[in-house]
């Protein structure tokens, strides 16, 4: 039976104010690709730039947060939509779910499931904790442009980065810097963290560096901090 590997991809890795990443997208296409031979992949994809800037030029006329999150939604469909299709040029065909429901099917039927967000008021981080849990994974890769989670907000005066760190500091440290407010970036949000906690989840975080993504991958010693009890 083949492992079940979860990697929230960070909207602002894959979308920025030029447009798609589409050299990090097909690196990342590529790793997959040679993975997939042993390994079935639920990608859960951001929003990134597109998504922040809708969200914050339309907050003068839109006065309801569930609503900014459903504009939010739409572009990480649209970024699944783009991923999966550039992992079509590996020979690698992931169905697109849209709920939690779909999921499971999903990952029987398919060696790859792409999906955005689900629900107003979750991140996609906590989406793909929600996915590990319903498959069973037992770990998380959380890529995103830092790789390592800081004891407080990182530009904050003596902020330190913690190489490893367990569930209930995680918690901690999500529970000052996530706000809940639509279009929001930070390193993993509060919901999330404490889903990792109650399944004890261990999470990788890595940067846009697909070699360090592969070490997380392969269980090795990688750039960037771990969570596990």
């Amino acid at each position: 039976m083949k492992k079940i590997a979860c990697l929230s991809i960070g909207g602002s890795i894959l979308s920025r104010e030029s447009g798609i990443n589409v050299e990090y997208a097909k690196r990342l296409s590529s790793l997959i690709g040679k993975k997939i031979k042993g390994t079935k992949f639920i990608l859960v994809v951001g929003g990134g730039y597109s998504s922040r800037l809708y969200i914050s030029s339309t907050r003068s006329i839109i006065n309801n947060n569930s609503l900014l999150d459903q504009i939010g939604i739409a572009f990480t469909r649209v970024n699944a939509l783009i991923l999966q299709d550039l992992l079509s040029e590996f020979n690698v065909y992931p169905n697109i779910v849209t709920t939690i429901e779909e999921l499971k099917s999903g990952i029987a039927s398919s060696d790859i499931v792409v999906l955005g967000g689900l629900i107003p008021g979750i991140t996609t981080d906590s989406v793909a904790m929600l996915a590990c849990e319903l498959t069973g994974c037992r770990k998380m890769i959380n890529i995103s442009s830092e790789s390592y989670v800081y004891d407080r907000p990182i530009r904050d005066r003596g902020a330190k980065r913690m190489k490893n760190l367990n569930h209930q500091q995680l918690v901690d440290i999500a529970n000052k810097c996530d706000d809940r407010s639509a279009g929001s970036n930070f390193i993993l949000d509060f919901f999330a963290a404490k889903i990792a906690k109650r399944s004890n989840i261990e999470i990788c975080f890595v940067n846009d560096d697909t070699k360090e993504l592969e070490k997380a991958l392969d269980g090795r010693s990688h750039n960037g901090s771990v969570v596990r009890n």
